[in-house]
């Protein structure tokens, strides 16, 4: 009996040990990767850093929110970052028009038309930018030519945005296609039969049994969009890269110019060959202070419109 129990709590300690390991990796990946990036960057957000070495980084309190608040491209950013946001509930939107015509039993090809929009999604961000640059391209791009034109797209303010939005809006609306179908094959068709039977017609359906019973995914793309949409870079980044010669700078009336890019072009000098660390650290803050706001105050409405089954 003692000779078992030893070699039961031996197997015990093993197993707890192997456990360990493993949740031990995911929480050092996370201290590593994330916890000190973050109390690194909350320290320098308070400090002034010319140059890439923290070393030199010396402490000036609050000065570096008092720039940022103070700098009009900032405010600009801001400004850019909820103008583009607009392609989330776009995306959405479409995503959950599509899906609810690819769930009807009578469409054919069902597979094939949800690979042909999930392509874009899949696609690179960096190789799907460039080939919208290259197509609005002023010489040689495809819709010049066939608006027998030479537009410079985007350098015209009225259209650089509305551009930009319907590029991000091509590229995610798959996703939410993916899952919005996903959330509508689990609609209880008994309640849909049911509503059939009370005489409500398929707007009224939609609208009192899809809706709600399809809440928790809609709640979770939102989530998920917004705070995607709030770090919009790659896109913007590409188009409006400053160290090429394109004279396309932040965009057309710094229309290019999002938060996250604002952070980039501080700390990495692009554009402006003066390394501002702190001012970059500072904003990174605003920003992620920003998107916990938004997000608790998500959460909170959410309370109002979203149905959990019991």
């Amino acid at each position: 009996m003692r000779s078992a129990a030893k070699t039961g709590l031996s197997r015990r300690a093993k197993n707890n040990i192997s456990c360990y390991l493993m949740c031990g990796l995911p929480v050092l990946g996370f201290f590593i990767f994330a916890l000190v990036p973050l109390v690194i960057s909350l320290y320098l957000s308070f400090t002034e850093l010319s140059t890439l070495n923290f070393y030199s980084a010396t402490f000036n309190g609050i000065e570096n929110f008092k720039k940022l608040f103070s700098d009009p491209l900032f405010g600009k950013s801001i400004a850019n970052t909820l103008y583009a946001m607009i392609s989330v509930p776009l995306s959405m939107f479409l995503g959950l028009l599509i899906a609810q015509v690819l769930t009807r039993d009578l469409l054919k090809g069902k597979r094939f038309f949800r690979t042909l929009f999930f392509i874009p999604y899949v696609c690179s961000t960096v190789a799907v930018t460039l080939v919208f640059k290259w197509m609005f391209n002023t010489e040689f791009g495809v819709i010049n030519n066939l608006l027998g034109t030479k537009i410079n797209f985007f350098l015209k303010e009225k259209l650089f945005m509305p551009l930009m939005i319907f590029i991000t809006t091509w590229t995610g609306t798959g996703y939410y296609i993916i899952l919005f179908q996903a959330a509508l094959t689990n609609v209880n068709p008994s309640l849909v039969e049911a509503a059939k039977i009370d005489g409500a017609g398929p707007i009224r359906r939609f609208f009192a049994i899809t809706v709600p019973t399809i809440s928790p995914t809609t709640f979770y793309l939102l989530v998920m969009g917004v705070i995607g949409g709030l770090q919009s870079f790659t896109w913007f980044q590409i188009i409006c890269d400053p160290i090429q010669a394109s004279g396309y700078g932040w965009g057309p009336g710094d229309r290019g110019i999002t938060i996250v890019y604002y952070v980039y072009n501080k700390a990495f000098a692009t554009g402006t060959g003066v390394i501002q660390g702190g001012v970059a650290a500072a904003a990174a803050w605003v920003l992620a202070a920003g998107i916990l706001l938004i997000t608790v105050l998500n959460f909170k409405l959410s309370k109002y419109w979203v149905h959990y089954e019991n």
